[in-house]
Order: structure tokens, then sequence, then C-alpha cells
């Protein structure tokens, strides 16, 4: 059994175990409170002297497992209690009855106990299996692997089939979301995955369940941790969670020896709802985590089965919009959602990538593991409004996007062969324009590529057209596409083509969109991905910025195009053909 599966089990027994040990205490609590009422109604009768006798013995005998039950006895057959007339035996069952009760906390004591160093041990196993001497600091990255592996085990016992890799690509995309460049604060986790909850759900299921990764891993991490117990009516500082239920028995023990039998009874009452109170909390967020991963189970499938393009919005449809709005916190994303022709375009967008990536093999991947370059092809432009870089990296799904001419530019063939093929290099590139053929390069042009991951700054928005069943490279791609002649060494090519019946199920639609459903995808696969764009950049009408262009990157003026040199032998590739059918013709 693997270390996840261990650690899930004593969690489970760990709960149970302490909702007894609560439930024991407040009995106990009842039964202290009981016995020493009866001592204050035989004082009312006379017998005052031996009131504080009776009561201390009784719950000495309690706390000491029955070892002090001749002083019991002695006091309960003095001559005092036999001249009120009031009968000891009474207190004697209430002690026997106390004294089984307590024997039987003694007992959930030691298996907590035990419990507790198992889960210890069992954590930090877990922890050393997911590589937690090699991330060092790196505590985030640990604790996603841990809880990916904790919600693969509860999945496990719940017989529920989901993969470890789609478990970590949602856990990095959600509850880990700020590892990436502006992803989630830290802070708003809990809130983000309450709405997580309400994914796919009927109106009449309304789950108030919040969890926080950090919190329940932090909450895991303190059980069987002794915490020092203070005396006092209230349990001043115990989590519940790291209380040595040994140390409370022995620090109610003080009280009682110090004559304090009610402080006694209510300090283990209190104890016990403390108890009651962290069990339950941890308990609803490993809950929380098995309602996540049945919910997430669920929606996988209804995308895997979402059937053919639409010009509507099917009912799965709808349940897929429900689950983005409900989850998504990228306001750009969100806005441009609002309405139905927008979503009808995602849910197909949707299908489109779904069917992209199902043409790719399992061994299409980087020796670092299930790690793949994407490049999509199509007609492209710059608009005047701008967004941060950032949104071009939403999640960590997403390692990178890149794109490679400045702002303002055209590309031929060669520079998107190249970049399709993965060997373009920044020496290589050439700039010319079409006015009058001659030599032009951009000043000052950075000597590296347009990385959205490294770029603090606000980029100017891009917009993707697709090719149409009217262009030739159309025909050329479609054709490779069936071919599955696509994939490149370690990428695949995506062309944006319109399928021949559906020219109003697809129009011009923002990058980021692209990699927003990109990134969704690749959380449902297990894979992360780089994202390269194979597009023209010109500003296609809109407004020259070039102040706003500089300050992000570098800018062309209008007309200019960027190719590269290439050996002739590549000339005849089929997707060359493709591609000077498709960008040749962009360029005036």
């Amino acid at each position: 059994m693997e270390a996840a599966d261990l650690l899930c089990d004593s969690l489970f027994c760990w709960l149970e175990n302490r909702k007894e040990c609560a439930e024991k205490l407040l009995e106990l609590a009842q039964k202290l409170e009981k016995v020493h009422q009866g001592s204050k109604i035989a004082q009312g009768f006379g017998a005052a002297a031996s009131v504080l006798s009776i009561s201390g013995a009784v719950v000495a005998a309690v706390l000491t497992e029955g070892l002090a039950s001749p002083v019991l006895v002695a006091a309960a057959t003095g001559s005092t209690v036999v001249a009120t007339k009031v009968s000891a035996i009474p207190t004697l069952v209430e002690t026997g009855i106390s004294w089984r009760t307590f024997k039987k906390v003694n007992k959930l004591i030691k298996e907590d106990e035990e419990v507790g160093k198992c889960i210890q041990k069992q954590l930090q196993d877990l922890k050393d299996m997911c590589g937690g001497a090699q991330l060092g600091d790196h505590d985030d990255e640990l604790e996603c692997e841990v809880t990916s592996q904790l919600m693969c085990a509860l999945a496990r016992r719940n017989k529920t089939h989901v993969s470890l890799d789609f478990l970590r690509g949602f856990n990095r995309a959600t509850f880990f979301r700020h590892l990436t460049s502006g992803g989630l604060d830290p802070a708003e986790a809990s809130h983000f995955i309450g709405q997580a909850l309400n994914l796919i759900s009927s109106p009449e299921i309304t789950s108030s369940l919040k969890v926080s990764a950090k919190e329940m891993l932090k909450n895991i991490g303190q059980i069987g941790i002794k915490a020092a117990v203070k005396a006092g009516s209230k349990v001043r500082g115990a989590t519940g969670l790291g209380l040595s239920l040994n140390d409370l028995i022995v620090k109610c023990k003080e009280i009682v020896k110090r004559k304090r039998v009610t402080e006694a009874s209510k300090f283990l009452r209190d104890s016990a709802r403390e108890i009651q109170k962290s069990q339950k909390k941890l308990k609803e967020q490993l809950d929380a985590m098995r309602e996540i991963i049945q919910k997430l189970f669920r929606m996988k499938n209804l995308i895997k089965n979402l059937g053919e393009y639409s010009l509507s919005l099917t009912e799965d449809g709808q349940n897929i919009m429900a689950y983005i709005m409900g989850t998504c916190t990228d306001n750009t994303v969100v806005s441009w959602l609002q309405g139905v022709t927008h979503q009808i375009e995602f849910v197909n967008l949707l299908r489109f990538v779904l069917e992209n990536f199902g043409s790719i093999p399992e061994d299409l991947t980087r020796p670092d593991g299930k790690h793949i370059d994407i490049v999509f092809v199509a007609h492209g432009s710059i608009v005047d409004q701008f967004m941060p870089a950032g949104g071009l990296v939403p999640t960590p799904n997403i390692r990178d996007t890149i794109l490679y001419s400045p702002w303002n530019c055209l590309i031929d063939s060669r520079a998107a062969f190249g970049i399709a093929q993965g060997n373009i290099q920044v020496t290589d590139r050439e700039f010319y324009n079409t006015s009058n053929e001659l030599y032009y390069e951009p000043n000052p042009l950075p000597d590296h590529w347009n990385c959205m991951r490294r770029s603090l700054h606000d980029i100017p928005g891009i917009l993707l057209s697709p090719v149409t069943p009217e262009e030739r490279a159309w025909a050329f791609f479609h054709q490779f596409w069936m071919d599955r002649s696509m994939e490149i060494e370690d990428r695949i090519i995506i062309p944006y083509l319109v399928p021949q019946n559906m020219l109003n199920a697809f129009r011009q639609i923002p990058l980021y969109m692209f990699i927003f459903v990109t990134s969704f995808v690749l959380m449902l696969s297990g894979r992360t991905a780089t994202v390269h764009l194979a597009a023209c950049l010109g500003r296609a009408g809109s407004p020259p910025m070039p102040a706003e262009w500089r300050t992000q990157y570098a800018f062309t003026s209008d007309r200019t195009v960027m190719t590269m040199y290439m050996d002739d032998r590549y000339m005849n590739s089929m997707l060359f053909t493709a591609l000077r059918s498709l960008f040749d013709s962009q360029v005036p």
C-alpha cells in the first residue's frame, strides 16, 4: 500500500478515535458532576464533615482507575454518613460506572497516542516520497504534491478512478495557483475552493465548506504532537489536533487534588467540545476534498463526451460554463464570457482543442515529464487594448507563452516554419519592409524572444482569426491533420481551422482564451506545456501606439516582415507548403 493510502487510513482511524474520546470525556464529566452533586445533598442532611472525603475519594477513584477505592470505602462507611442515614451505595455505584468510563477513555488515549505517532511518521514518509529533500525550501511545490497524493488516496478509498496527474493539474491550477505569475493569492484559496464545490451541483446542494490545502496539511502536521494544557475552566490555546489527551487527564487530576471537582468536570467538558470542534473541522476538509474529486471526475467525463460542434449551448455546455464561471478568477476571461454568443464560441473552442489534443501520442513528451510544446498557427493581429502579460501564463500548467516577432510586425512562411519546427534562433531573424524591400531592424531589438512569464508589463491584446475553407491553406492543413503529420519531435502544431460546415462557430478570438482553454485541457490530461505563437502581429487598422509598444519588448513600422535564413533542403516540406500558402499571402 502506498504512503498516501496508509496516511489516509490512519487519519480516518484518528478521526473516529477522537470522536469517541470526546464522547467519553463528556460522559466522564457528567458522572463526576453527579457524584459531586450527591455529596452536596449529603451535606444538606448534616454530613458536612464527610462531604469532602466522599467527593474527593470518588474523583480519586475515577481518575486513578479505582486505586483509591479503599479510601472511598472508609469514607463511605464513616459514622457521620451512617448517622445521617445517607447511603453511600449510590455513590459507589456511580463511581463504578465512572471508573469503567475512565478505563475506556484511558484505552482510547493510548490508542490516540499511537495513531498520532503513526500519522507523523507516515506524513514524513509521504513527504520524503514526494521529494521533500530535493525540493528543499520549495514548500509550496512539496505541499502541492503531498495534497495531490492524499487526494488520490481519498479517491481510491472511495473507489473513484482519478489519475494522479489529473489531480496534480487541478491542485496547481487552484490550491497552489499563486505559484505562477498573476495567479491566485494564497489567502483567497479557501474562497476559490468553496466556489469549486458547487460545480455542476443541483440547486438544493448548498455546501458551505471552504477548504484550504495549506490549512489541512497544517492540521495533519499537528496530530500527535503534545501541547501544554493549562489549568482552568477553558482549554486555552488548545487546538484539539495537537492536544495530548494524556496530558489533559493529568491536568484534570491536578485540579481534583486541589479539591476543585466542579472545575475539573468543566475542564473535561470544555476539552471534549474543543476536540469535537477540531475533529469536525478536519473531517469537513477531508470530506470537501472527496466532494471535489467526485465532481471533478464527473466534469472530466462530461468534457470527454462533449460531442460535436454546435451553434447552440447544449445542456452539457451549460454545465461546463457554470463550472468555468463559478471557478475562474481571471476577470478578463469572465468578462469575455458574458453573453451566450461567446459562451458558444468557448465550448466550440474547447471541442477544437480537445480534438487536437486527442491526436497527441503518450510518448510525445520531454524527458522531464509530461511536458509538450504547442504551436498555434493562425491569422493574427494586435489591438489598442492592453492586458497583463501574465494573462498568457494563467496557471502552472502553462510554463510559458512565447511570441517571436516585435509588435506591429508580420512574419513570412520561413519564420513561421522555424517557429513550428522549434529551430528558430534570435540570431537567425531578419527584417525587411515590403514598401521598399530594404533590410530593416527595429532599434533597440532585444536579444531574446518575447517570453510572457518574464514580462512585468502590459501587452497589446492579440486576436486570432481562423483559417477558413475558402483559403488554399485550409486544405493543406486539414490533410496534414488527417495524416497526423503535424507532430514534429516533441511538439504539436495546431492550426486554427474552421470545420467545413461550421463557419459561424468560430470567429476572431483573443489569444488569452486559447491559452485559458489549453490550460484547462492540460489540467484534465495531467500535462504541462509551453505555448508558441506563429501568427502575424500587425496592427490591422488599430491606431499606432509606439510609446506603449516600446515599453514591452519592441515594435516595427508598418509593412515590416520578420523572416529567417533556411537551408534549401527544407523548402519542399509539406508543412512549409501549407505555411507558405497561409503567411506569404498576407504579406503585402
